[in-house]
Formats: structure tokens, C-alpha cells, sequence
């Protein structure tokens, strides 16, 4: 018997791009959100996606400046990370972000147009890799 999920696939993509001015801002105010974002679930305990909504949303598009689609994005990123941590039985210290890099959903959170990623919030970036 086929399951309901046979034939369908999820793929994830390490793009490389281009470095600009606007884009490294945004890797750097995601990476310091993110940061903020599991601390932050990990001391309210926060274990469900609405939780976390309610909790971080507004702060990490205010505080931040982060664009919605990338506001989403990250705190679903922390929480992964939250739990992941959560699960470890040999924890150890609290997980931190030290590298630059960015989870983004395809259609919430960029685009890929003729050789360009276009990150929601009007960065438009050139694909070299």
C-alpha cells in the first residue's frame, strides 16, 4: 500500500552569491536575531511554533528590522535549534550561531529569477555557485 507522502520530495539548496553591502547587513542582523530568538525560547521554555510566534514575532521585525517572510523564518530556525539542543541528553552549552548564514523558505522567504536570488526585502543578489 502507497503512503500519502510517496512520490513527493524536499530538496534544500546551498546557494553562494554574491557579497553586498545590503546582504552581509542582513546576515548579520539575522545572525544576532537568531542568537536572541534561542536564548529566548530556550528561557521561557517556549515549545510550540504559536508560542514562539506570539513571543518573537514583533520584536525581531521591530528590533531587528527584519523583512515578515525573514522574521519567519528565523524563529522557526531557533526553535529547530531549541529543540535540538533539548533532545541532546549530553547538552552541554546553551547552542550559538557563530557562522553568517541564512534559512530562508522558497516563495515566503526568496526567489530565484534569471541567475538572481531575491531575498524578501528588496535585496537582489547574483548567483556565483
Amino acid at each position: 500500500m502507497a503512503s500519502c507522502d510517496e512520490g513527493l520530495l524536499t530538496i534544500s539548496i546551498g546557494v553562494m552569491v554574491s557579497p553586498e553591502s545590503g546582504a552581509t547587513e542582513l546576515l548579520k542582523r539575522y545572525n544576532t536575531a537568531l542568537n536572541y530568538a534561542i536564548n529566548k525560547i530556550l528561557r521561557l521554555n517556549l515549545k510550540k511554533i504559536g508560542e514562539v510566534h506570539n513571543a518573537l514575532y514583533r520584536e525581531l521585525r521591530e528590533w531587528f528590522g527584519l523583512p515578515s517572510g525573514v522574521a519567519l523564518d528565523c524563529y522557526r530556525d531557533a526553535l529547530a535549534n531549541a529543540n535540538a539542543w533539548r533532545n541532546n541528553p549530553k547538552r552541554g552549552r546553551r547552542p550559538r550561531i557563530k557562522r553568517l548564514s541564512m534559512l530562508l523558505h522558497q516563495g515566503l522567504g526568496y526567489r530565484v529569477k534569471e541567475g538572481y536570488v531575491e531575498i524578501i526585502g528588496g535585496i537582489r543578489l547574483r548567483i556565483i555557485g
